[in-house]
């Protein structure tokens, strides 16, 4: 859901003044659902690169590359 179709929807007369907050709340967790799966991701393509560089370094010392 874009936020302009939720600003629509909260503007509407679709849903009670009680059930829009509980939608923006299940949007919200949706959201941050998301958002710490990304997160684990970008960690992951973060430690890949450490490892990249940590073995790049072991093999200047070692003599190669």
């Amino acid at each position: 859901m874009t936020i302009i179709e939720l600003t629509a929807l909260m503007e509407s007369n679709e849903k009670t003044t009680e059930e829009k907050p509980r939608l923006l709340k299940k949007v919200r967790l949706n959201l941050m659902e998301e958002l710490h799966g990304k997160q684990q991701l970008v960690d992951q393509v973060d430690y890949l690169i450490y490892q990249l560089q940590t073995a790049k370094k072991s093999a200047k010392v070692r003599g190669g590359d």
